[in-house]
């Protein structure tokens, strides 16, 4: 009787775990996203979550499609470190330039930014070309494309920061004259730290979208873009920026 018992409770314990390691499979998301502080398009909540337009355009476009998705934030460099390292993982957003385009499986347009050259506002410094910044101190952030053109253009006086928002405050202390910012972010950065600017040059716009890895499986992304496509179609003119206001 014992030996029946026990072995009884044994079978109760082995289907008991196999539910559980079943359970633990199917929670796991099909992609994990990671992003980065890019205000007002994506940056910490208050909550502790990923609060943001664009984050909740994503997370919306993955409940049309019934995908399951997990969010990160990390530094830029790191997270996408993580996105090139893993197929079910994708950042949240990339600038899809030339570049970048074969590296990458994509779903966008998300929304439509840029980047370009802002000073404090009333500055006397006046741009008509990218050469003309070279002679002024420019904070930027490492690892943007913004940045990686202007290393290439031969910009040699870059101030490189790991945080847009410390660009803000070194403008305001004269650490720097210029910083070279996104379209959307920096005058949203600049007013909450209650830094005035006014952009001087536009150096480019370009498309934002959720950049996966190249090995993820195709049809997820394909769901995804079928949910962002279906969106599109009911927003005038098919404009993306009208998806994240």
């Amino acid at each position: 009787m014992h030996i029946r018992l026990s072995l009884l409770f044994l079978a109760l314990l082995s289907l008991a775990g196999a539910s559980t390691s079943s359970a633990v499979e199917t929670s796991e998301p099909e992609i994990v996203i990671y992003t980065e502080d890019y205000k007002p398009l994506y940056f910490p909540g208050e909550d502790g979550k990923i609060s943001g337009t664009v984050t909740q355009l994503v997370q919306d476009l993955a409940d049309d499609a019934g995908i399951t998705v997990e969010m990160h934030m990390r530094p830029f460099k790191r997270g996408l470190n993580a996105v090139e390292s893993n197929a079910n993982h994708c950042f949240m957003a990339l600038w899809r330039t030339q570049e970048r385009e074969p590296n990458f499986t994509w779903v966008g347009p998300l929304e439509i930014d840029g980047y370009g050259l802002f000073a404090l506002k009333g500055s006397s410094i006046e741009l008509s070309t990218v050469e003309d910044s070279f002679g002024y101190s420019t904070g930027a952030v490492g690892g943007w494309t913004s940045t990686n053109e202007l290393q290439d253009a031969g910009h040699p006086h870059l101030v490189l920061v790991d945080e847009d928002g410390l660009n803000a405050n070194m403008l305001r202390s004269g650490h720097t004259k210029l910083w070279l910012g996104g379209l959307i972010s920096a005058p949203y950065v600049a007013a909450q730290e209650g830094v005035e600017i006014e952009k001087l040059l536009t150096l480019q716009t370009v498309e934002l979208a959720l950049a996966c890895n190249s090995h993820i499986d195709q049809s997820v992304t394909d769901r995804l873009q079928s949910a962002l496509n279906a969106r599109l179609q009911k927003t005038p003119q098919n404009n993306p920026k009208r998806l994240t206001q």
